[in-house]
Parts: C-alpha cells; sequence; structure tokens
C-alpha cells in the first residue's frame, strides 16, 4: 500500500518546483510559518504583534474595506519598521492562512447547489512572528523586501 502525502504538503513541494514570484512565496513562507504556529490572523493580533515588537511581515489584503484598520496597521508597521507586503484579496490570504475550507471549494460546493457563495471567515491580515525554517521563499521575500 503506498503513502499519499497530505495535500497541503503536495501543494508546498509543488509550489517550491517551480520558479519563484511573489504570492507563491508569500503562499509558501505562510505555509511554513502557520506549521510552527507562527502567523497571527486579523487585525487586533497584528497589533499586538506590533506592539510587542515580535511581528516580522505583515500581509495585507489589497481589497481590504476597512480603510481605518489599514491605516492603523500600516502607520504601526512603519513606526516599527515592520515590512508590509499585499496580497490581491482577502480570500487568497484566508486560503493561504488555511481558515476553514478553500474558496474554490466553497464556490464549488455553492454553484452544485445553486445559491451564491458564502466565504468565511475574511482575512485581511497576517503576520508572521515565527518564520519556522529557512527556505528560498522566505530569501526570495526578504530580497525583494531589501530592494524596495
Amino acid at each position: 500500500m503506498s503513502e499519499e502525502v497530505p495535500q497541503t504538503e503536495t501543494m508546498i513541494v509543488e509550489q517550491e518546483a517551480k520558479p519563484l514570484d511573489r504570492q507563491s512565496a508569500i503562499q509558501i513562507v505562510i505555509g511554513t510559518a502557520l506549521h510552527h504556529g507562527g502567523v497571527l490572523k486579523g487585525v487586533a493580533e497584528t497589533c499586538k504583534a506590533l506592539e510587542a515588537g515580535k511581528a516580522k511581515v505583515i500581509f495585507i489584503a489589497e481589497d481590504c474595506d476597512n480603510d481605518q484598520a489599514k491605516t492603523l496597521v500600516s502607520t504601526l508597521a512603519s513606526q516599527n519598521d515592520v515590512p508590509v507586503l499585499e496580497v490581491p484579496s482577502w480570500e487568497e490570504l484566508k486560503d493561504y492562512c488555511k481558515l476553514g475550507l478553500l474558496s474554490s471549494t466553497i464556490k464549488e460546493i455553492a454553484e452544485q447547489k445553486g445559491k451564491p457563495a458564502k466565504i468565511k471567515p475574511r482575512c485581511s491580515f497576517a503576520t508572521i512572528i515565527d518564520w519556522g525554517e529557512d527556505s528560498e521563499a522566505r530569501r526570495f521575500l526578504e530580497t525583494e523586501l531589501k530592494q524596495a
């Protein structure tokens, strides 16, 4: 009997086999940090990590509809010299952080039932407080941040 590799591990291995771009590097880095308990999600946890000096990098969804929260987190990050990277959507950030079912799965189920998709929970902010381990994706992001 052959051993099956869990989907999350397969996804990370496949991502690392492809040339890295910003989004794939973010996905890999968040996945690695999640595995080591190093990701905080949401505006409150992000602000606490910034105030405690634990935040390494912050991810904000471009389509975040809370301008006050975006401004607050961006200001605190700037004051604490913590880099901020944008992710195209809160759905992608939610999926990267492995919150609930994948958005694509929710959409498929809703389509099969003939109902509108209700994707939850929303995730507009994520913060890495522990990288977990060194990786090509982490080095890619760090290099990109230094060049910015």
